[in-house]
C-alpha cells in the first residue's frame, strides 16, 4: 500500500484511565507501517493489561514515552475521552480521536472548548450505509447479559429475560440469553410505555434502548416505586446507562469494571460504563483492526484536510 504523505504527523497512543480498564486502543501491528513515515509514540505501559509490552511497541518502530509527551502529539488516540488533567497537557488546536458521546456530556464539551481541543469522535465515524465503523455493539449486549446471569446466580435456563430495545446491542443480549436457554421477551415501542405490565414475572430486565436525548433525565420508563413489581432477587442490566442521568430506568447509574453492581430496594443493578472492557483482548484486537485504516486515511493528507467521512465526526473545540 502506497501513501502520499503531505507532512509528518506525530501520533500519541494513550493509556486508558478507567478503573480496572485493561484495553489499549491500537496494537503494534496496526502501527508498524505508519511508524516508518510518522512519529508514533505510545504511553509507557499502555498495553500491559493485555500482555503487550513496551518492547513489543518498540520493535514496531514506536517510541515509548511518558504520558506528558504522548499528549503533546498532533493527534492523541485512545478509547475513552481524556480527563481534564490530560486535556491540560495538550496544545490548543490539537486533536484527540476517541469515543466521545458529547451530546450526553455537556461538561466534557465545555472542557474541550476551554482547552480548545478538537475531537474525532469514533462513534460518529460512519460508512456509506451510515453504520458505525468503530463499534462493539453486539459484544456490549452479550457481555452485559452474561454479567446479568452471573449476578442473578441461578440456572439461566430458568430465567425470564425481558429486553427493552431491538438494535445491535439488544440482539447481543438476546443471543447470550438464547444460548443459555432462557425465556426471552423483546419489548417493543408500545411495550416500553407500559412497563408496569411487563415487570411482573421478570428475573432479568435489560435496557438496550437508544433513549432520545430530549427525554434523558426527564422521562423514566421504570420508576423506583416500580421495582417492587420485579421478582425477588431480580437483576437490571443497563447496557447504555452512561453517563449518569441518561437511562430511562430511574435507579440506574453508571458502574465500572472494578465495581460492577449495586442494589436498590433488593434489586441488583449493573450498568457498566464500558461493557466491552470485560473482554479486553478480543475488543482491543477488534478496535485496532477497525481504527488502523482510519488512522492511515488521516495521515495521507493531514489533520487539516480530513476526508469527508471524518469531517462529519469532528467536534471542534477550537473555533
Amino acid at each position: 500500500m502506497m501513501f502520499n504523505f503531505r507532512r509528518k504527523i506525530s501520533i500519541g497512543i494513550a493509556a486508558e484511565n478507567r478503573p480496572a480498564e485493561r484495553r489499549v486502543v491500537l496494537l503494534p501491528r496496526q502501527l508498524r507501517h505508519l511508524a516508518r513515515h510518522h512519529r508514533i509514540m505510545v504511553e509507557k505501559g499502555a498495553g500491559l493489561g493485555i500482555g503487550i509490552t513496551d518492547a513489543d511497541y518498540a520493535s514496531a518502530g514506536i517510541k515509548v514515552v511518558p504520558k506528558d509527551k504522548v499528549y503533546k502529539a498532533d493527534l492523541v488516540v485512545r478509547i475513552t475521552a481524556p480527563r481534564e488533567g490530560e486535556l491540560k497537557l495538550m496544545k490548543p488546536g490539537k486533536f484527540v480521536m476517541c469515543m466521545l458521546h458529547v451530546r450526553a456530556r455537556p461538561r466534557l464539551a465545555g472542557l474541550l472548548r476551554k482547552y480548545r481541543i478538537n475531537v474525532i469522535a469514533l462513534e460518529e465515524i460512519r460508512n456509506q450505509f451510515n453504520e458505525r465503523r468503530v463499534e462493539a455493539l453486539h459484544e456490549t449486549g452479550y457481555l452485559g447479559m452474561t454479567t446479568g446471569f452471573d449476578l442473578w446466580g441461578k440456572d439461566p435456563a430458568r430465567a425470564m429475560v425481558k429486553v427493552m430495545g431491538y438494535g445491535h446491542v439488544a440482539w447481543g443480549a438476546v443471543q447470550a440469553a438464547a444460548r443459555k436457554f432462557s425465556r426471552v421477551i423483546i419489548l417493543n415501542k408500545r411495550d416500553i410505555n407500559e412497563m408496569d405490565k411487563h415487570l411482573p414475572g421478570t428475573d432479568i430486565l435489560v435496557n438496550a434502548l437508544n433513549w432520545p436525548y430530549d427525554l434523558r433525565g426527564r422521562v423514566f420508563l421504570v420508576k423506583r416505586q416500580m421495582l417492587k413489581l420485579l421478582k425477588p432477587g431480580a437483576v437490571i442490566v443497563d447496557l447504555v446507562a452512561n453517563p449518569e442521568g441518561q437511562s430511562p430506568i430511574e435507579t440506574c447509574r453508571p458502574t465500572t469494571l472494578a465495581d460492577l453492581s449495586y442494589k436498590v430496594d433488593g434489586v441488583i443493578h449493573t450498568c457498566c460504563w464500558g461493557w466491552p472492557g470485560l473482554d479486553p483482548e478480543s475488543i482491543t484486537k477488534r478496535y485496532s483492526i477497525q481504527i488502523g485504516p482510519i488512522l492511515s486515511d488521516i495521515v495521507k493528507k493531514g489533520l487539516n484536510a480530513l476526508p469527508p467521512y471524518l469531517v462529519k465526526a469532528v467536534f471542534k473545540g477550537k473555533q
